[in-house]
């Protein structure tokens, strides 16, 4: 007679490491500029301006001409979001006081038409709707000038030096030549952001629908940020435009977070991404690139940033017994607690794992047992990552 059960295993990764550790390229102004041209040869990257932020130090991990003020077309929308985020309720109706304008990617938004707040902000995200942010802004603030100077207080709450946001949706238009930032400053914007648990969630979100409305029909929308496409989306995005052929998908990256693509003619191909590698949550900045080079771009500073400033040391091993657990009233006396996969940390590059412990959570199986979960958590000092399996 089989038993089988649900079984939930937690192993508790301490890691203790430096919190004072600088990058070797950042010892002085001469020796940075050295560094940093080495750097950007080891990195072929075609953004003009990029930048590599650990998401919980703050520390610089690359940077290039990452203090020059730039358009940033559309990831501007990551600080109308925050702002958006601590204004609203999500489920607030909003009436849209005029017809959108039509330029660049829209909903189509009408004069009198109601939305959730919800319902705009993962327009305003996904499909990166300039007339979802024109709506937000009016219904926040009354007037688009208002509402970029909460955006421009909400940057320098976030730790930013050098923005100046003169509209909420990052359209280069005539009289918005001023409507600039930088990497360093979106690279700060996006890691105080990503404390919040909602611009998590949006951003991460792949597909979002929004339901018939009073003025019209239920709206699919598709995340522009191709590193989270799965099979499903490449062929429906297929169907929507006029050369399929020509559609180019990054490889699968695991780990990645998410957060905003931009693109304007004079802006180039931007992206602000967040990744989580072992534990290790990375903020990328390109910004100036190609269309399909961003992702390139970023996927190859993320190699770069783990790869010379992170080491990953293995905890527990793919197919380890952990622990044999007690099945109450069972034929089986007990059950082994087994590791689906390697559990990984990484740790500044030098430093030494200290007081390293491996233990499983104490609890007890009661027959029959159905299922069993193996649940692996890591992160820097304390960390918590999580894997199932089904035995």
């Amino acid at each position: 007679m089989r038993t089988q059960n649900r079984l939930l295993i937690l192993i508790m990764i301490i890691a203790i490491a430096s919190t004072l550790w600088v990058p070797a390229f950042a010892v002085s102004k001469d020796k940075n500029e050295i560094n940093n041209a080495a750097t950007h040869a080891l990195v072929p990257i075609e953004a003009e301006a990029a930048i590599v932020m650990d998401a919980e130090t703050g520390q610089i991990l690359f940077e290039k001409d990452a203090y020059t003020m730039r358009e940033p077309a559309s990831v501007t929308k990551i600080i109308t979001c925050l702002v958006a985020l601590d204004e609203l309720d999500m489920e607030q109706k909003i009436t849209v006081k005029a017809d959108g304008n039509p330029t660049g990617n829209v909903i189509n938004v009408k004069a009198g038409e109601v939305f959730t707040a919800e319902q705009l902000i993962y327009a305003l995200m996904l499909p990166s709707a300039n007339d979802a942010a024109v709506a937000l802004a009016v219904e926040i603030a009354g007037s688009e000038d208002e509402f970029c100077k909460m955006m421009n207080a909400k940057a320098k709450e976030c730790g930013a030096k050098s923005s100046n946001f003169m509209n909420p949706n990052g359209l280069n238009w005539p009289g918005d030549e001023s409507h600039l930032t930088t990497a360093y400053d979106l690279a700060v914007i996006t890691r105080e952001a990503l404390k919040n648990e909602t611009f998590r969630k949006i951003v991460s979100t792949l597909e979002y629908k929004i339901p018939k409305t009073n003025k019209s029909e239920a709206r699919k929308l598709v995340n522009t940020n191709k590193f989270l496409w799965n099979a499903d989306t490449v062929e429906y995005v297929k169907s929507k435009i006029t050369k399929p052929e020509e559609l180019w998908v990054p490889k699968y990256y695991e780990g990645v977070v998410g957060v905003k693509t931009g693109t304007t003619s004079t802006a180039g191909a931007c992206f602000v991404g967040a990744v989580d590698i072992h534990g290790t949550e990375l903020i990328s900045v390109v910004l100036n690139s190609e269309e399909d080079g961003r992702y390139k771009d970023s996927a190859a500073l993320w190699d770069y940033s783990v790869k010379n400033f992170y080491d990953t040391h293995v905890m527990a091993k793919k197919g380890e017994v952990l622990e044999n657990i007690r099945v109450k009233r069972g034929e089986v006396r007990k059950v082994e607690a087994v590791a689906e996969e390697d559990a990984v940390i990484n740790v500044i590059k030098g430093e030494k794992i200290k007081g390293v412990k491996v233990k499983t959570e104490k609890f007890e199986l009661k027959a029959p047992v159905k299922k069993a979960i193996s649940s692996v958590q890591s992160e820097s000092m304390m960390a918590m990552r999580s894997y199932e399996k089904e035995i």
